[in-house]
């Protein structure tokens, strides 16, 4: 395993009740580097980001961290290499933002409030859903995990939530290296956002590249059932990948 390589996961298998959540995934990731988990409902997305932090053991196959396997590190010092981000929160405690920060562990200090500054003295609360949702990613970023886990960061902001949850993941790609998985339905964010797109289905990877190469709009439609297109480009990027 090569110094950068944050995450490998090998064969791994998870398995409840008689059924396969996850069969035989396989795949890499090294530091600063950043891949977006795109599927149907069910294909195990969810079940993947819990798996890699720790949350589900595995049936078979392994899942290593820093090159030392998940399963035998300690819950303090797997905190320092992955954080997992939740779509929502159960329950928002009436903490202040700065409050929720100070008990995820501030351990990069002002690198987590920089991507919450104005927000420090708000109640949890009283703040919006994407505001909400880049104090979540703030706060895995707080406890010095290295590798962000993002279960759908996007999912039911309105366009300036959504792009306010973009500049807090640039920011911690850009400025502070770190390197995030993240699940999503929106094939355009991934796009964007992402180095590399995989594609589950059934609990398995069916499809993994990069986001402009040529194969992806009919892998999708394979993995989907519907019917994706390419809209066209222009002098800024690739076209938009969407349903029809």
């Amino acid at each position: 395993m090569t110094a950068d390589l944050l995450l490998q996961v090998s064969s791994l298998s998870v398995r409840q009740k008689g059924a396969h959540l996850l069969r035989e995934i396989s795949l890499t990731l090294g530091a600063g580097k950043c891949l977006a988990v795109v599927g149907p409902n069910g294909a195990g997305k969810t079940t993947l980001l819990r798996a890699v932090a720790g949350l589900i053991p595995p049936s078979s196959g392994s899942v290593r961290l820093l090159g030392n396997e998940a399963a035998s590190l300690k819950p303090e010092r797997r905190a320092r290499v992955v954080g997992l981000v939740p779509q929502r929160l159960a329950h928002v405690p009436p903490f202040t933002v700065r409050e929720f920060l100070e008990l995820s562990g501030l351990e990069r200090g002002e690198g987590s409030l920089s991507l919450v500054r104005h927000l420090e003295r708000r109640l949890l609360t009283e703040i919006s859903g994407g505001e909400l949702q880049r104090v979540l990613i703030a706060g895995a970023v707080a406890q010095g995990a290295a590798l962000l886990l993002l279960d759908e960061p996007t999912a039911s902001l309105d366009p300036v939530g959504r792009k306010e949850v973009e500049g807090v993941l640039r920011a911690c790609r850009e400025s502070m290296g770190l390197s995030y998985i993240m699940v999503t339905h929106d094939v355009a964010l991934a796009a964007r956002a992402a180095d590399s797109i995989t594609i589950m289905r059934d609990g398995a990877l069916v499809w993994t590249g990069n986001p402009q190469d040529s194969s992806l709009v009919s892998q999708l439609s394979d993995a989907y059932g519907c019917e994706f297109v390419q809209l066209a480009g222009d002098t800024r990027g690739p076209g938009l990948v969407v349903p029809v």
